[in-house]
């Protein structure tokens, strides 16, 4: 059975393929480099990071950190890779990037 995906802010997807996909499409609205300015994004995104960090152990240190001042498009490159996504960029100046694919599959859904 396919299991159902509910973010905090009220989106919810019928599957976690379709939520997957909902993220996806949103990533190619964006260049490299762009700030996520539309806030329906901005709050999808947002509600993505607060699934991410619910299923973390406690006292692990959360994607949101000191809290969310935006997030952008950016290319993502390590050893004999490369791939574009979202980075958080919070309000302490720091930023990390975050897999789609990892808050959707093993992150906590809202009660």
């Amino acid at each position: 059975m396919a299991k159902a995906v509910k973010l905090a802010n009220g989106k919810s997807w019928r599957t976690r393929t379709a939520a997957i996909e909902h993220f996806r499409e949103m990533l190619k609205k964006y260049r490299p480099g762009q700030t996520i300015d539309d806030a329906a994004d901005h709050d999808d995104l947002a509600a993505l990071l607060h699934r991410y960090d619910g299923a973390l152990p406690p006292g692990s240190p959360t994607k949101r950190g000191s809290g969310i001042s935006h997030f952008s498009k950016q290319l993502n490159m390590g050893e004999g890779w490369t791939s574009l996504g979202f980075h958080v960029h919070r309000v302490d100046g720091t930023s990390d990037d975050f897999s789609i694919r990892h808050a959707v599959n093993d992150g906590k859904d809202e009660q």
